[in-house]
């Protein structure tokens, strides 16, 4: 099998391992020990796989690129931009739509999920590290190598963002089902697979993880403070 070959397959299986992680530590092996195995190995595998295929694989070396201030800056202000007027959008959808009443009905089911997960009592320190930390994850995954990756095999940036966008929203589809109806699930797991779009564009557009890093923060941030509301109040 020639490389080019072989990066394929790497690129199909790091589309379907977040799905299969999920399957197994929010459905299969919930409530064990194992599953938090599962979900601390799925995570490791996310941060090295790319590196290790792109180092063994198509022998780069990681290194820092120079920065473009004006890109980066530009970058910086559209991720905030997008980022904060979502977070707004969505914090007007809670409070005044259907869809916040909707949400609320689940509130029980919810805290039941956090308390089972064990974040109940420090649920503000792991909202930040989900936010910040596990975002930034996400956005070098799903953008920068299954996206980065699929350009070279798909015709055009835009059937590499779909692709990438529905296999991101994939697991997605398995946490939410786990929360909330079948449809809310597929509404809910479809408007990520839309945010996934969206950081591809950006991705794609300003060469940098940053913008997509800050709105993707921003956004996971508010689900954080809707989580919250529904969980204590």
């Amino acid at each position: 099998m020639n490389k080019r070959k072989l990066l394929l397959v790497f690129i199909c299986v790091a589309m379907i391992l977040p799905l299969v992680g999920a399957l197994l530590y929010f459905v299969i092996l919930k409530g064990t020990i194992a599953a938090r195995i599962v979900y601390g190995l799925a995570k490791l595998s996310m941060l090295a796989g790319p590196i290790v295929v792109v180092i063994t694989l198509e022998k780069n070396v990681l290194r820092f690129a120079s920065f473009d201030w004006k890109n980066l800056l530009r970058a910086i202000s559209l991720g905030l931009l997008t980022g904060g007027c979502i977070a707004a959008f969505m914090l007007v959808l809670y409070e005044y739509s259907a869809l916040g009443d909707y949400v609320n009905r689940f509130a029980g089911d919810v805290r039941q999920k956090a308390e089972q997960l064990g974040f109940l009592d420090h649920y503000w320190s792991f909202g930040v590290f989900l936010a910040v930390g596990h975002s930034l994850l996400e956005e070098y995954y799903w953008r920068w190598f299954v996206f980065g990756r699929l350009r070279k095999f798909l015709k055009s940036a835009v059937s590499a963002a779909l692709l990438g966008s529905l296999t991101f929203a994939a697991h997605h589809y398995v946490v939410l089902g786990c929360f909330f109806s079948l449809a809310g699930a597929v509404l809910l797991g479809t408007s990520v697979a839309m945010g996934g779009c969206l950081w591809c564009w950006m991705y794609n557009r300003q060469k940098t993880l940053i913008g997509c890093w800050l709105s993707h923060a921003l956004i996971d941030m508010m689900i954080m403070y809707i989580g919250y509301r529904l969980i204590f109040t």
